[in-house]
């Protein structure tokens, strides 16, 4: 049980270092320190840096929301249960905004290499929770997860190139300005689907 917690430790301090220095600029010699551990006793636990980086992924890569907001989510047509999932996930994003820096990280240390993966199992679990839904909510056994997706990933991408991403409370998105640009976006993901016959839609495979 003390090494699973050693373990923790060591992904939580890297994590938050990650997030200051980015990953080239932190070493396993900070991350260890951070927690009073032998340096090389880090690698009781973790073959090398890149493998702790992948373990922060895996823990904090705010994608991982994503399940939990849609589980968590009330709608009785498509429209809504996207704007109240997208409420639920802003709220979960907002609460440690700082971990969309991960995302950047890898994007611009290690060309997205890590990405591909992440997004196949976070789509797993979001079919996943969506059949859940649909059993639940009749309202939504026609969902397109397509459509759905593109709603998250389009707030998502939104919300890293806002002011949020950067925690700056001067900003003109910290208070409201995001919620306006979610629901003016979502707006027109709706409009664009209904506008063109050849889009998928609900119901259409």
């Amino acid at each position: 049980m003390r090494g699973e917690n050693t373990r923790q430790d060591i992904i939580e301090a890297a994590c938050e270092l990650f997030i200051q220095n980015g990953f080239h600029a932190t070493t396993t010699r900070q991350i260890a320190e951070k927690i009073n551990l032998v340096p090389g006793a880090l690698y009781n636990h973790f073959s090398s840096k890149i493998s702790v980086f992948e373990a922060v992924l895996e823990e904090y890569h705010p994608w991982y929301k994503i399940p939990d907001a849609l589980r968590n989510a009330k709608g009785n047509n498509m429209p809504e249960y996207i704007r109240n999932a997208s409420s639920l996930l802003l709220e979960m994003w907002d609460e440690k905004p700082e971990l969309m820096r991960l995302h950047l990280i890898d994007m611009l240390e290690f060309n997205g290499k890590h990405l591909p993966a992440l997004f196949e199992k976070t789509f797993t679990k979001v079919a996943e929770t969506v059949e859940i839904v649909q059993s639940e909510e009749p309202g939504l056994k026609e969902a397109n997860l397509n459509l759905l997706y593109r709603a998250i990933n389009g707030l998502f991408f939104g919300y890293i190139m806002s002011d949020k991403a950067t925690t700056d409370a001067d900003s003109p998105f910290s208070e409201g300005g995001f919620d306006y640009f979610a629901d003016a976006y979502l707006q027109g993901l709706f409009a664009q689907r209904d506008a063109e016959p050849g889009e998928d839609k609900p119901g259409k495979k």
